[in-house]
């Protein structure tokens, strides 16, 4: 960090959520303040441990007034549709609390002078039509042309990022990867989380299209390391910049395997295969050599560490309950769209 440049205190956007809820404490233990802006369609469950120790403001990105802004000397902007089916639902709604929102947030944190802005993108950006089954390795600079309304939302926040660059406002874009790992704010419908979720309860994987998708992967912990990074590094060195974000291309065959066999090791447990026939579906793999240049990553823990963090939780947490819609952003979604308050965001688009 530049010695001219005092970063206190932080604005973290979706900072109940399943990347926040784990980036937030460790904000906080790094002596950061910390304000929260988030709607809580998820509940306060995820933020109970530190929610007396940050500011948090419960509203809408794309309505916050310009007073969100004051005081902050940085934004890590999460907030958002994190999932494709949730997002093809409405795809109008999906602009708007993507894409919309985040030129809002940017707007209002440049009015500020607020330089650092860091934006949580998605690898997604990559898949296309025509992908081959064996795709390519993309760079941050390669031509893109996404498809699905997930994938154009971030693609557009990018775009407008890019375009309000300047001296004073340094925008930093992170595509990143699938993520894995434990969160308060839980997710199972992350392939690796619910593989393990599914080897502890079913014993058994299912693999869609015959295990040949690709995902660039990366544990929730590097992610939130890397994000802190953001906030920490030189501005000249990430300032104004797009980052693959990933530790490495799994295939889905591979990654299932790779559970059965760590299981099998550690635990004695023998997990069954289900492997369904390929099928077209989301498909890429992503160039992180900018990233792991930029950022001298190297992954915090290992992959085995990951799968029994999830594991002991499921074992040990007995008011843990995995099948709650709540832990599925889309089921949660439709039932949220059902409510009062549901059908008025849904209005706001």
């Amino acid at each position: 960090m530049d010695i001219k440049e005092k970063i206190n205190k932080i604005l973290v956007t979706g900072g109940a959520g399943y990347i926040g809820a784990v980036l937030v404490p460790k904000l906080l233990k790094k002596g950061y303040k910390v304000r929260v802006l988030d709607k809580m369609i998820f509940g306060n469950e995820p933020i109970k441990e530190f929610k007396n120790k940050i500011e948090l403001v419960v509203g809408d990105s794309r309505h916050a007034g310009p007073e969100i802004m004051d005081g902050i000397d940085a934004v890590i902007h999460l907030a958002g549709f994190s999932t494709d089916p949730t997002s093809q639902y409405d795809p109008r709604l999906t602009d708007t609390v993507n894409h919309i929102a985040t030129e809002h947030l940017a707007k209002l944190a440049r009015s500020q002078g607020i330089k650092r802005f860091v934006y949580a993108s998605s690898c997604s950006v990559y898949f296309t039509l025509n992908t081959p089954l064996e795709p390519p390795l993309y760079k941050e600079e390669d031509p893109i042309n996404p498809i699905s309304a997930y994938a154009l939302s971030k693609r557009c926040s990018e775009q407008i990022l890019y375009g309000m660059i300047n001296d004073d406002f340094q925008p930093t874009m992170f595509r990143k990867g699938t993520l894995y790992g434990w969160s308060p704010r839980m997710r199972y419908d992350l392939v690796f989380n619910a593989f393990v979720k599914d080897a502890f309860h079913k014993k058994l994987l299912t693999v869609d299209a015959g295990g040949e998708i690709w995902r660039p992967m990366i544990d929730i912990q590097d992610a939130t390391d890397t994000y802190i990074n953001a906030i920490e590094l030189p501005i000249e060195k990430i300032g104004g910049k797009i980052f693959n974000v990933a530790h490495q291309n799994w295939s889905i065959g591979n990654l299932a395997r790779e559970i059965q066999k760590i299981l099998k090791e550690k635990k004695g447990i023998d997990i069954a295969l289900d492997v369904k026939p390929i099928s077209l579906t989301r498909n890429y793999k992503a160039d992180t050599q900018a990233f792991n240049e930029a950022f001298n990553f190297k992954p915090s823990r290992s992959f085995e560490e990951a799968v029994f963090e999830i594991w002991d939780h499921l074992e040990n947490d007995s008011n843990h309950d995995s099948n709650h819609a709540r832990h599925y952003g889309d089921k949660w979604y439709k039932q949220y769209f059902e409510t009062e308050e549901g059908k008025e965001f849904r209005r706001h688009a």
